[in-house]
């Protein structure tokens, strides 16, 4: 959040809400172009995780205590979990988002990084703003808890669908964020890490599902007038 001489080092933590669309290699993207400097991003993914999966598997610890980075970023899984009502998939206790999110903040502050917790946009997709509303809330009151920062896309989600419910933010299961819905949730991110108004970014997203996203993904052109749409939402929002 303060401009820096050397590169900025964020380590993702999460599944495939942080690796879809390239997200951390367009953030890094971001910064480049709009010349905020370099980013070194790098992640610890897995398909479905919790945080619970990923600090009992042992790589994302291992990793996060591998090098002094700058911010990591920690992604429960979209439904916390999951309770299954009537056969659709609900937002789930927040409990072990809670106890495994506060054990990878203690080992973020004893390298002195910055915790930032990535609420995905789950469940707007599929009709569900109830559900919406409980997980934003369950990232926001943990995020106070941890004196972490966040990154509220639920909300960015619901003001930018609000104003233009045509809009494809989403992939086709309603979970997942589509490229441009990436490019909303990677212009959040921008606006975090360096407090600059969204303007003159790219005009692009990527289209990647690969866990280890690809170095050169295919990428994903956007009209003017939608960027500058999502540049306003993350103004507002953040």
């Amino acid at each position: 959040m303060q401009e820096k001489t050397k590169p900025i080092s964020i380590l993702f933590i999460g599944n495939s809400f942080s690796y879809y669309h390239g997200l951390p290699k367009l953030i890094a993207h971001f910064a480049r172009a709009s010349d905020c400097g370099d980013l070194i991003v790098e992640g610890v993914f897995r398909g479905g995780a919790t945080l619970k999966m990923l600090w009992r598997d042992g790589k994302a610890l291992k990793k996060l205590r591998s090098k002094a980075w700058d911010y990591v970023v920690l992604q429960e899984r979209g439904r916390l979990g999951g309770i299954i009502k009537r056969g659709i998939v609900h937002v789930g206790k927040p409990q072990a988002f809670v106890a495994y999110a506060t054990r990878f903040n203690k080992e973020i502050k004893k390298i002195g990084a910055t915790t930032i917790l990535y609420c995905p946009p789950s469940f707007l997709g599929i009709g569900l703003p109830g559900d919406a509303k409980k997980l934003h809330v369950a990232y926001t009151m943990l995020t106070r808890k941890l004196h972490a920062v966040m990154i509220p896309s639920v909300a960015a989600f619901a003001l930018a669908l609000k104003k233009r419910p045509d809009l494809d933010l989403y992939e086709r299961n309603g979970h997942h964020p589509s490229p441009k819905g990436t490019y909303l949730i990677a212009t959040l991110f921008y606006k975090e890490l360096f407090h600059k108004k969204a303007s003159n970014l790219p005009l692009k997203s990527y289209s990647s599902r690969s866990e280890r996203p690809p170095k050169y993904p295919k990428t994903v052109k956007l009209s003017r007038a939608d960027a500058q749409f999502f540049w306003s939402i993350a103004d507002q929002i953040t």
